[in-house]
């Protein structure tokens, strides 16, 4: 272990800058596909600099492809412990494609937005580190590697396939929020230990070595023969996720890949410690000859406040990586980097998130989630908001932490862009919450994000989000605060279609509801069946694995691109679809609604335009 006393600028990524530091070795070499940001935001950074304060020399090798002639992985030498792999910030076949399949002209996470990364990254980059450094243990983990930590159903392929750590035949796979897994496998190859039965990772073992009581699966090859048996292992990886879990074990032929239970929820202290690293919060110099890397600067200026999050919604694979436990920063390490960023000689006084995964959810909790330890027996935030979470008291301590961030000396605006959950803004009482009110009048970019996703309530059943009546109320309440208020403040929408339990009748629910709003968003989610979630059980069964219920399945790309067009209706591409999809269901009567809405809709653009025309003239 290196005794170096202050961290590096940035971590190297060549042999050049390691001489610089006056490294003559590297202790541990991180792969990654994005290129270099440090940046909390980016888990690579988050990693190499930990390990770096732990004492540990790390290089990053980020987009190894990008040298043309192969001389990538040459760029820095082998490690001393360990080679770690990513594939980066996400999934890259959903970084590499489209939810219809198609190749993606960009790569935000990329130096200039080139493409370039490889399909299953993961699994090309270890081949690639077992041949360039052979001998040395690789271990993987990511967004990619977690949720595919046991066989599963990959939507590119329309098939299952093995554990990607079988696929990659890498060492070890760390699954979820990984700093302090990679801690201690550095100090247990440093001292020469076994790597076997760590917390939070999965490895391969014959069947006279499994652990006592593993919860067995089914197997691979039975899941390639029915496809109904992803209930099944939905249910064991939905149960066997706390600390005092048994550990699952899948057999792919005569090995079996055993999945060891999570450690406990990270303590306040711990995720501090993770967020107070001396992050240069910019790209690596090196990426400025290619103009950057174009994810940094949603998140530049933003601070995150903690992890996690309990709303279980079907389509995210978020529990399964980050869990259901909220883990908190402390209000003095958040003030700290909001203090830190309006010292930087480029901020403007803007902070342009103050929150996480779920804004509203800092410091929420239970005594089970607290222990990491979920309730089964109902859901944290549907039907409605378990009376256990103590909403009240967090959110009036969510309100006093932005109000301590925007009164931060040179921070002029504290805003909230990440997303909020609109039935967590009410009390017992079922009156709105101050903390409500706060976020109208400070902290409110002009437009609020919310993410009602449908309008039915039977496709909101599948999606395990709140029924639509609960968005509508609270739509009126906010409007009326804007009003009262005097402020033009507006709510931006997102919607998902495709998704499980999606007829077209439902789609027509969405369609009539955007409509009575005049209101037709640019862009809209298309639903990919991600790995281990709900939602892509049901993608594949056509059942609800919770319920049973057989849900219908839009498969097709005809449905898939009726139903955008229907919440799309505004662009002229969707209106053949659109009518398509009325006479298909024989909905007449919502023709001539549809007309005048497009025709005053086509006015109102061409005042605006008359406007701008005026303007310039």
């Amino acid at each position: 272990m290196s005794s170096q006393s202050k961290p590096a600028p940035f971590l190297p990524r060549t042999r050049g800058e390691m001489a610089s530091l006056g490294w003559d070795e590297l202790d541990i070499l991180l792969v990654t596909g994005d290129g270099y940001v440090d940046h909390p935001s980016f888990g690579h950074a988050v990693i190499g600099r930990y390990l770096e304060s732990k004492g540990y020399r790390v290089g990053i090798l980020d987009c190894p492809e990008l040298e043309t002639d192969g001389s990538g992985w040459k760029r820095l030498p082998a490690p001393r412990l360990f080679v770690g792999v990513t594939a980066g910030t996400i999934d890259s076949m959903v970084t590499n494609y489209t939810a219809s399949k198609k190749r993606r002209r960009i790569d935000v996470y990329r130096p200039g937005g080139a493409p370039g990364r490889p399909n299953r990254a993961t699994i090309a980059y270890t081949a690639q580190a077992r041949h360039h450094f052979p001998g040395l243990p690789v271990i993987i983990g990511g967004l990619e590697a977690g949720p595919r930590r046991l066989a599963y159903w990959d939507y590119w392929e329309e098939k299952a396939r093995r554990s990607i750590l079988v696929d990659s035949k890498a060492d070890l796979l760390v699954w979820g929020m990984g700093e302090r897994a990679i801690l201690e496998i550095a100090q247990r190859i440093e001292r020469g230990l076994s790597l076997s039965g760590m917390p939070g990772t999965c490895e391969i073992l014959p069947r006279e070595k499994l652990p006592e009581n593993a919860r067995e699966v089914p197997s691979f090859e039975m899941l390639n023969a029915d496809l109904d048996h992803l209930i099944e292992l939905f249910h064991a990886v939905r149960e066997e996720n706390s600390p005092s879990s048994r550990a699952i074990a899948q057999a792919h032929g005569n090995r079996f890949v055993v999945q060891y239970p999570p450690p406990p929820p990270a303590s306040q202290a711990e995720v501090d410690s993770f967020y107070d690293l001396p992050f240069a919060r910019a790209w690596h110099p090196d990426h400025d000859r290619a103009g950057g890397i174009a994810a940094l600067e949603p998140v530049r200026w933003s601070v995150n406040t903690h992890r996690g999050c309990m709303a279980d919604c079907s389509f995210c694979s978020i529990t399964f990586h980050q869990g259901r436990s909220i883990q908190s920063r402390s209000e003095e390490s958040i003030l700290r980097e909001a203090a830190q960023l309006a010292g930087d000689v480029d901020f403007r006084g803007t902070i342009t998130d103050v929150g996480g995964p779920t804004a509203n959810m800092w410091g929420l909790g239970c005594k089970l989630l607290e222990k990491g330890e979920p309730c089964l027996d109902r859901d944290c935030l549907t039907p409605d908001p378990c009376p256990a979470l103590r909403l009240d008291k967090t959110s009036e301590g969510y309100r006093r932490l932005l109000s301590l961030v925007r009164n931060t000396k040179g921070v002029k605006h504290a805003f909230v862009s990440s997303g909020i959950r609109f039935d967590m803004l009410r009390g017992k009482d079922g009156k709105l919450l101050p903390l409500h009110h706060d976020l109208v009048q400070h902290h409110v970019p002009g437009r609020m994000k919310l993410a009602p996703e449908h309008a039915s309530d039977a496709t909101l059943e599948a999606m395990n989000k709140p029924r639509f009546e609960v968005y509508e109320r609270y739509e009126a309440d906010y409007k009326q605060e804007c009003r009262e208020s005097g402020r033009d403040q507006h709510l931006v929408n997102y919607f998902i279609v495709g998704h499980p339990g999606t007829s077209l009748a439902d789609a027509l629910d969405l369609f009539e509801k955007l409509l009575d709003r005049n209101y037709s968003p640019e862009q809209v989610q298309e639903f990919i069946p991600l790995p281990m979630t709900r939602a892509c059980v049901q993608y594949v069964t056509g059942k609800d694995p919770l319920t049973y219920k057989e849900l219908h399945v839009p498969r097709g790309e005809r449905e898939r691109r009726m139903q955008k067009a229907l919440v799309r209706w505004k662009a002229p591409e969707s209106r053949a679809l659109v009518e398509e999809a009325l006479e298909q269901a024989g909905r007449a009567d919502l023709y001539e609604r549809f007309q005048r809405a497009l025709r005053a809709a086509n006015r109102r653009a061409g005042r605006e335009a008359d406007l701008d025309l005026d303007t310039c003239g």
